[in-house]
């Protein structure tokens, strides 16, 4: 009898339900066909705020998955409105906590974070957290830098540490800062403050205590707890 051998079948295309213009483009973001090739797609490291190692990822990308630990991140903006039932927010990518809203129990790890509205928890910002609002922070709050608003009455009930600070407003709890303090104009601090500088300018106040401090001693509690 004969002998057969099969062949493979080889199609010039690319099977799929997305338009073509789209599924150029998705493929282009996960392929590689060389060194060359994955040098051109513009890239950016992020940090882990799961394992606090980085990875390389394309700068387009909305979500990805750590090198070291395979953790899911996101990598979008957020936005909690008044009704909001999100108490949970991972993301490296920046929150924001809108006006009217009054949430309570969250849990935010993220870039830069904006309270607006009232928002209370535990916050981790690898960035920036600014406060316009009247708000108790009941939970750990962990920050690169604090800025509180003219207008703004806020209550760390368990204190936070940061790398640098500037109030405009009121603030009342203890203050950890690798860097200095700033209490501009009309400012009021009421609580201990650990930095190694406290400036208090011509119109503002300061109540408690204050223990200078080196960078040293409060950096890497905030690098150990930072994303």
């Amino acid at each position: 009898m004969p002998e057969y051998k099969t062949q493979p079948l080889i199609a010039n295309y690319v099977s799929g339900l997305l338009p073509e213009g789209e599924r150029d483009r998705r493929v282009a973001l996960t392929s590689f066909d060389s060194r060359a090739d994955r040098a051109k797609i513009p890239a950016k490291d992020v940090v882990c705020y799961e394992c606090g190692r980085r990875s390389r990822v394309p700068a387009a990308a909305l979500s990805a998955n750590c090198v070291h630990c395979h953790a899911h991140l996101r990598m979008t903006d957020i936005e909690l409105k008044p009704n909001s039932s999100r108490l949970t927010v991972r993301t490296l990518g920046n929150v924001t906590v809108l006006q009217d809203a009054n949430l309570s129990q969250l849990s935010i790890v993220c870039h830069d974070l904006l309270l607006i509205g009232r928002g209370s928890g535990s916050f981790k910002c690898s960035g920036t957290l600014k406060i316009s609002s009247d708000s108790k922070i009941d939970g750990d709050v962990y920050a690169e830098n604090l800025l509180v608003e003219r207008g703004a009455d806020v209550v760390f009930v368990r204190g936070v540490k940061t790398g640098s600070v500037e109030i405009f407003g009121r603030v009342s709890g203890r203050i950890e800062s690798a860097g200095n303090v700033v209490l501009h104009r009309g400012a009021e601090l009421c609580g201990n403050c650990y930095a190694p500088m406290l400036i208090v300018k011509a119109g503002a106040s300061h109540r408690g205590g204050w223990q200078k401090i080196s960078p040293a001693e409060v950096a890497p509690l905030i690098e150990e707890d930072l994303p």
